[in-house]
């Protein structure tokens, strides 16, 4: 099987960045799955929707998602919500820190370069 290139037009860009971002509820409880919304939005995944709220959130948009329900992508509407979602940031890279300690560990047989930090 082989896929189409992932590659859009600056055009298509703008268009598809629009949007997504109309698209948006304001508030956790109108959040939408990316899978929805790629679907609502004519794309066969939500790879392109995905790279979208990225780029909206690295503008200042604040997107959050959320995993309980109502799980999928939403625009935080009060300071709570930011805060909210903000802690279940701070406990993902908790738990990417230690996973890689222990992955390190794991590795320890292995010679492997010492990478620069991230934090």
């Amino acid at each position: 099987m082989t896929t189409k290139p992932f590659i859009l037009t600056a055009e298509d860009r703008l268009k598809l960045r629009r949007q997504v971002l109309n698209s948006l509820g304001r508030g956790k409880g109108r959040a939408i799955r990316g899978k929805d919304l790629a679907r609502r939005l004519g794309q066969p995944d939500d790879r392109k929707i995905r790279l979208m709220i990225r780029e909206l959130i690295d503008e200042g948009v604040p997107i959050a998602s959320s995993v309980s329900e109502p799980m999928g992508f939403y625009i935080v509407a009060n300071e709570i919500e930011a805060a909210d979602y903000i802690r279940v940031l701070e406990g993902r890279i908790r738990e990417d820190t230690a996973r890689l300690a222990a992955f390190n560990k794991a590795c320890s047989e292995f010679a492997i370069p010492e990478q620069p930090s991230l934090m």
